[in-house]
């Protein structure tokens, strides 16, 4: 007999594990995430597995491996968050996230096509050199709205992916980050 299939991807995993800067019940992590809590159980135990997290009756909450591990992960990358710029698909849901000392943005079409790969409709990826700005493209626009939502360095990457699903937003957008980052893409291998 073969299992369940299971409906959560290893970018879900590193979506649930970044929740954990606060303590979040698993119900609130479930509705936050769309997915539902037995999922949630399911990748919260992968999660112990690794070391990352510890339990008790209260709840799941970070190891000392855990606490360092998110850490660096938010040395590289920020907080995904809602993103407001109207004038871009404005029915769909954006998550933006930073990634910082990326790899380079060669061939743009190929992250895109990732976050499309992990759900999402497209993405934006824009760079921040004392201003945002769409690298490989001539077009002039302004971003001036993205910048306040931010805090930028230079040389940061800005990840906006859009999709119907806030789920596939930060599945995509999530994924163009881990594709840009060797730390994290050895995280994702390991989990």
């Amino acid at each position: 007999m073969v299992g369940n299939i299971p409906n959560f991807t290893k970018i879900d995993i590193l979506r649930c594990f970044l929740r954990f800067q606060k303590n979040t019940g698993r119900q609130e992590i479930a509705k936050d995430m769309e997915l539902g809590e037995g999922t949630v159980r399911t990748v919260l135990e992968i999660l112990k597995s690794k070391k990352l997290l510890d339990s008790t009756k209260k709840g799941h909450f970070l190891s000392k491996k855990g606490e360092d591990m998110l850490n660096q992960i938010y040395g590289i990358l920020s907080t995904p968050k809602n993103v407001a710029i109207h004038h871009i698909y404005p029915n769909l849901k954006k998550i933006g996230v930073i990634v910082r000392s990326a790899s380079s943005l060669k061939e743009l079409y190929k992250l895109r096509d990732i976050a499309v790969k992990n759900g999402a409709d497209g993405a934006l990826i824009l760079k921040f050199e004392n201003g945002l700005y769409a690298p490989e493209s001539d077009y002039e626009q302004s971003y001036k709205e993205l910048e306040k939502g931010f805090d930028f360095k230079n040389g940061d990457i800005l990840v906006v992916a859009f999709s119907d699903s806030k789920r596939n937003a930060e599945n995509g957008a999530l994924a163009i980050a881990v594709e840009l980052s060797s730390f994290l893409k050895k995280f994702i291998s390991e989990l």
